[in-house]
C-alpha cells in the first residue's frame, strides 16, 4: 500500500482540482442552446417511461445515434428531474474522472516503454492537473448538453489502457479478458458521439508506433483480424450516421468559401484546437468567419510538424509523432463534414484529441523532473504559475454559461454584428421574452432581422413580440415575411391568419390559416373547423 501512496494523493489531488474548478457550475441553469432537445424539452423524458428507453436505444436523435449520451441525460431525469443542478454534478463528476484517466493513461503507456520512475508520475501527475483546469474544459463542463464529449472520452481512454493491456497479456493467459473490456468501453464510448469510431485507427497506431507489435506479414494480419470487430462497428455506425445527415446548408462560418478554401479549411480546424490549447485567449462560444490567409498559414504549420515529428519517429522517438496523429484522427469527424450548425470549430472538440498532447508534456515535465537542476527548476515553476493561471482563466470562462441570457450576451458583445450571429440574436431575443423582458426581446430580435433579413425564425419570433406589444400591424407584416422566407413553416402562417384576422382582413385570414393547415398545423386545422369571419 505505502509504493501506491503517491499515485493515490495525486489522484486525489487531480480530482479535487478539477471539482474545485467547476464547482460553480452547480449553481447553473440550463440554456437554450441544445439543452431543450437534450433535457428540459425533450418529449422522450416526459415522463420517461419503458417504452422511451426502447426508442433511446432504437433510434437515431437529431441525426446521431448517441444512446448513452441519452440514457444519461434520461437518469439525471429521472434522479433529479429539471433541477439543472443535478444535471451539471453529473458534468463535473464525468470531468474529474477523466482528469484521473489521464493520469493513469499517461503512465500506462510511459511504463510500456520503460520501468515505472518516481520522475513519470510527477510529469503525468502535472500534465493531467493542467488538463483538468484547462480553459477550454469550460464549454464541455458548464453546457449540459456537452454530456457526450464527457462521457465519450470517459469510456474512450479505459478503452485504450485495456488494449494496451490486451497487448501486454498476449501469450500470458488473460488477454481475452482485457480485449472484450477493451470492445465492451469502445462500445459505449462510441454510442456517447461518433467521434470514437476511430478507435481502431488509434489502436492501430499504438500498435506502430509506440507497442512494438510484430510488423511482419504474419503479425499484421494477426494485428488486422482482432479489429475486425471494431472496424465493422465503426464502418457501419459511419455509414449510418452519413445516411441520416441532413442535406443542410453550409455553417455560416464556411458558406462563403470557394471550393479551394473548403478543402484548406479543415487544415485550419486541425491547428485551432492546438493553438488555443496553448494560448487560451479570446475563448468564445461561436468563432467568426476565417479568411483565406489563416487558412494557408494553418495548411503550412500542418505539413511542418507532420514533417517533424516523423523526424522524430525516424530516430526513435515515436511519442510526438503518437501524439500528433491520434489528435488529428480523434479531430477528424468533427472538421470533415463542415456542416456543424452555428460553427465548425469549437472549443469542445478539443476536450479528446488534445489528451494525448497534454501526455506527451507530461512525458516532458518527466523528463525535465530527472535532469534535475534549472530543468527541473524552470518545469516546476512553469506548472506552479500555469495550473493556477488556468484555473482561475476558467472559472470566468464559465460565468457566461450560468444561464440563456448571460450566454447569449456574451456573445453578441464580444463581436460586431455579423450574419454567422444572427442565431445568437435570436436566441439572445428569446430569452428575454421567457424572462418577460419584451422590450429588450423585441430590440435585439430587431438587430438578428436587420443582420439576416432571410430568416423566417427571427421574423416569426419578432412577430410574437410585436403582437404580446399589441402591434397588430407589424406583427402581420413580420409574419408575412416569414411565410415568404419559409413557405413550409406552418407556424407563421398560422399567427399570420390569428392577426389579419383581429384586424378584419377575413379573406387573407382564412387563406393563411388554410395554408397553416395544409403544412400540418393541428391549431389551425382545429381553428377552421369552427371559424367564424369577424364582422
Amino acid at each position: 500500500m505505502s509504493r501506491q501512496k503517491p499515485l493515490v494523493i495525486a489522484i486525489c489531488v487531480v480530482a479535487a482540482a478539477a471539482l474545485a474548478t467547476f464547482a460553480p457550475t452547480l449553481g447553473h441553469g440550463f440554456v437554450n442552446w441544445d439543452d431543450d432537445v437534450y433535457v428540459y424539452a425533450n418529449p422522450m423524458f416526459l415522463p420517461l417511461t419503458a417504452q422511451g428507453v426502447g426508442w433511446i436505444v432504437s433510434h437515431f436523435y437529431y441525426y446521431a445515434y448517441i444512446p448513452v449520451t441519452l440514457s444519461s441525460h434520461a437518469l439525471d431525469v429521472a434522479v433529479w428531474g429539471m433541477n439543472p443542478r443535478g444535471h451539471h454534478l453529473t458534468n463535473v463528476l464525468l470531468h474529474a474522472a477523466n482528469a484521473v484517466w489521464v493520469l493513469l493513461l499517461g503512465l500506462v503507456l510511459l511504463r510500456v516503454r520503460r520501468a515505472a520512475r518516481p520522475a513519470d508520475l510527477v510529469g503525468v501527475s502535472l500534465a493531467a492537473l493542467l488538463f483538468a483546469v484547462h480553459p477550454l474544459r469550460a464549454e464541455s463542463v458548464s453546457w449540459v448538453s456537452d454530456r457526450k464529449d464527457l462521457l465519450c472520452a470517459f469510456f474512450f481512454l479505459p478503452a485504450i489502457m485495456a488494449y494496451v493491456q490486451y497487448t501486454r497479456r498476449r501469450g500470458s493467459g488473460g488477454e481475452q479478458g482485457w480485449w472484450a473490456a477493451s470492445f465492451l468501453l469502445f462500445l459505449l464510448a462510441v454510442f456517447s458521439k461518433s467521434t470514437a469510431a476511430v478507435f481502431p485507427l488509434v489502436a492501430s497506431l499504438l500498435d506502430w508506433l509506440w507497442l512494438g507489435r510484430p510488423r511482419d506479414a504474419a503479425g499484421s494480419v494477426r494485428l488486422l483480424l482482432e479489429k475486425i470487430p471494431f472496424f465493422l462497428v465503426s464502418l457501419l455506425l459511419t455509414a449510418l450516421s452519413l445516411s441520416q445527415a441532413p442535406n443542410a446548408l453550409r455553417a455560416y462560418a464556411v458558406s462563403h468559401l470557394s471550393v479551394a478554401e473548403r478543402y484548406l479549411f479543415p487544415f485550419y480546424s486541425a491547428m485551432f484546437s492546438l493553438y488555443k490549447t496553448a494560448l487560451p485567449i479570446r475563448l468564445e462560444p461561436i468563432y467568426p468567419r476565417v479568411a483565406l490567409g489563416p487558412m494557408i498559414a494553418c495548411a503550412l504549420l500542418v505539413a511542418a510538424i507532420t514533417a517533424l515529428v516523423a523526424r522524430h519517429a525516424l530516430r526513435g522517438r515515436p511519442g510526438p509523432a503518437l501524439a500528433w496523429l491520434s489528435y488529428l484522427l480523434l479531430l477528424l469527424p468533427n472538421v470533415v463534414g463542415l456542416s456543424s450548425g452555428m460553427q465548425p470549430v469549437a472549443d469542445r472538440y478539443s476536450y479528446l484529441p488534445t489528451i494525448g498532447c497534454f501526455i506527451l508534456l507530461g512525458a516532458a515535465i518527466s523528463w525535465a523532473w530527472e535532469q534535475g537542476g534549472r530543468r527541473r527548476l524552470v518545469a516546476v515553476a512553469a506548472c506552479a504559475v500555469l495550473v493556477p493561471a488556468s484555473a482561475a482563466r476558467t472559472l470566468s470562462q464559465c460565468a457566461p454559461w450560468s444561464s440563456s441570457i448571460s450566454l447569449w450576451e456574451y456573445v453578441v458583445g464580444s463581436s460586431p454584428p455579423r450574419p454567422d450571429y444572427a442565431d445568437a440574436y435570436l436566441n439572445l431575443g428569446t430569452a428575454y421574452a421567457q424572462g418577460g423582458r419584451n422590450a429588450d426581446a423585441l430590440r435585439i430580435l430587431e438587430r438578428a432581422a436587420v443582420i439576416d433579413p432571410g430568416r423566417a425564425d427571427v421574423l416569426e419570433n419578432l412577430g410574437v413580440i410585436q403582437y404580446g406589444d399589441g402591434d397588430r400591424e407589424k406583427a402581420a407584416d413580420s409574419f408575412r415575411r416569414a411565410t415568404q422566407a419559409d413557405p413550409r413553416l406552418a407556424v407563421a402562417f398560422y399567427n399570420l391568419g390569428i392577426v389579419l384576422d383581429e384586424l378584419g382582413r377575413s379573406e387573407e385570414a382564412l387563406a393563411a390559416m388554410t395554408r397553416a393547415a395544409a403544412l400540418g398545423s393541428t391549431d389551425a386545422q382545429e381553428a377552421l373547423k369552427s371559424y367564424t369571419p369577424r364582422p
